[in-house]
């Protein structure tokens, strides 16, 4: 399965196409990671390194596979990345209703650092971004 088709599967409302992803995947510093059940992919993270801090600009996984610690696992190999890397802090936007992403990042360590209002596209219009943040090896959350 395309990363694009896996992308619509888990953002319906908001899907990135391949052209965009394409882009994303050029951007200089830039790295992510599949996860697999057997033969069949079930989540990605994709981020990308801006110097002293990491963003995940995607991370998703396929709604069959969800609640199976798919989600858990790709974190904690971008984490596992990023100390590698030695970089202070990794952050992301994840929509403000997303109850389950939220309840997986404050498991994770994230802290909310701000809000971006009517950020994503939704079809009944739009829903606000909380941006997360997470210090990596020592580093504060905040900053």
């Amino acid at each position: 399965m395309p990363l694009a088709e896996m992308h619509r599967a888990c953002f319906p409302d908001d899907p990135w196409d391949a052209a965009a992803l394409d882009r994303i995947l050029a951007l200089s510093g830039g790295f992510g990671y599949l996860a697999w059940r057997g033969a069949a992919p079930a989540g990605f993270v994709l981020a990308r390194d801006l110097g002293g801090e990491v963003e995940i600009l995607s991370l998703g996984v396929l709604p069959e596979w969800r609640r199976q610690g798919i989600g858990r696992a790709l974190i904690d190999r971008a984490i596992a990345e990023i100390e590698r890397r030695h970089i202070g802090s990794i952050v992301l936007e994840v929509a403000a209703e997303n109850r389950a992403a939220l309840q997986l990042y404050t498991a994770c360590g994230f802290v909310r650092v701000g809000r971006r209002p009517r950020y994503y596209r939704r079809a009944g219009g739009r829903a606000d971004a909380l941006i997360l943040r997470r210090g990596i090896a020592g580093e504060p959350s905040s900053g």
